[in-house]
Formats: structure tokens, C-alpha cells, sequence
């Protein structure tokens, strides 16, 4: 069974590192934490975004760590 912690906490911890740009269709992971509120998208370019952390996205990945 995939630790879903583990694959959250990688990609949260990638985003706030400031150089994931995502472009086109987000994956299903990224449309989960998109929709509940943990990350955001700001237009980049053309057609990509660029992908950051909300409040509550730094919280959830704070606890993700213990």
C-alpha cells in the first residue's frame, strides 16, 4: 500500500522549495490538495503555473513530519 504521508509530504515539500512549476492538467494528488485548500496556482507562463503553499498547506505539512 502506497504511505499517501510520504508521497503528501515530498510533494508539499517540493512545492515550498519554491521551483515546481506545473504545467497542464494537474495530477490527482495536486487536484486533491488544490481543492481541499493546501496549495494554490498562480499563473507562470504561458500555460504553466507556478504552485505554492497556503497557511493551512504549511500546517498540514509541518504535521506530516512527525
Amino acid at each position: 500500500m502506497i504511505d499517501q504521508r510520504i508521497n503528501h509530504r515530498c510533494m508539499l515539500a517540493e512545492i515550498v522549495s519554491g521551483e515546481d512549476i506545473q504545467s497542464g492538467k494537474p495530477t490527482s494528488r495536486l487536484q486533491t490538495l488544490l481543492l481541499i485548500g493546501f496549495v494554490t496556482r498562480q499563473p507562470h507562463a504561458d500555460n504553466t503555473f507556478k504552485l505554492t503553499l497556503t497557511d493551512a498547506g504549511h500546517r498540514y505539512l509541518a504535521g506530516l513530519w512527525h
